[in-house]
């Protein structure tokens, strides 16, 4: 995908229970540097208080050591989706987030 002249190299995950967005610059010995792959975790539109990473793992879930990531929005345990809009020119995340008991 980084090789992808002139696009952008984007991937988008609704499996974990997470809301997040990163760039990824390495995997193992791959340098992604020159054309960063985004990488969107879309968020749950629901899950019981033990379907939460962090409270199956007790620690929250970190970018694993053989990815060297940025994160622009760090990771948020929290109900909600990613609606996303394509065009020819750019690509728009929106997300959204509630607290169920609130």
């Amino acid at each position: 995908m980084a090789n992808m002249k002139g696009r952008l190299p984007l991937v988008i995950s609704g499996d974990l229970h997470d809301i997040a967005v990163g760039r990824m610059l390495r995997s193992r010995k791959l340098d992604l540097s020159a054309n960063p792959t985004t990488a969107v975790l879309a968020g749950p539109i629901g899950t019981r208080p033990g379907g939460w990473p962090s409270a199956r793992r007790g620690t929250g879930a970190l970018p694993p050591v053989h990815l060297d990531m940025v994160e622009e929005i760090k990771r948020i345990e929290q109900h909600g989706f990613t609606m996303v809009d394509f065009t020819p020119d750019k690509i728009v995340l929106r997300f959204f987030k509630w607290d169920v008991k609130t």
